[in-house]
């Protein structure tokens, strides 16, 4: 697996971690145990946005400051980076249509988008 198999994705729609394991266990099928979960071969982290100093918050410009964001890495340390694209675009579009709003920071954005467009 190559190191750069890390996606960092910001979440708007819900208000802190516990809503938003919420609408993604609701939008994957999975549960979280404690902050993470198994889902499509990725490991998902969950985190609180809890920025020193700042508010969180769903404004469109401002997904930095976005109340959740996800820690996004394979499962199986074989797993090659159009695999890992493919699960990642799924599980975006699946959290989209669930209501919740995402923007990926990685290193492969370009190819995560063109990916989460032809799954559409």
């Amino acid at each position: 697996m190559s190191d750069d198999l890390y996606c960092k994705v910001y979440l708007a729609g819900a208000a802190d971690s516990a809503a938003a394991k919420a609408a993604i266990s609701a939008a994957t099928g999975q549960r979280f145990e404690r902050r993470g979960a198994q889902v499509a071969g990725l490991r998902v982290d969950i985190f609180d946005n809890g920025q020193p100093g700042s508010k969180a918050t769903d404004a469109a410009d401002d997904f930095l400051r976005w109340p959740v964001y996800l820690e996004i890495e394979p499962m199986d340390a074989d797993m090659v980076q159009p695999a890992f694209v493919a699960a990642l675009a799924g599980l975006l579009n699946g959290l989209d249509a669930h209501g919740l709003r995402s923007v990926a920071s990685c290193d492969f954005e370009d190819e995560l988008a063109a990916a989460r467009q032809a799954r559409r």
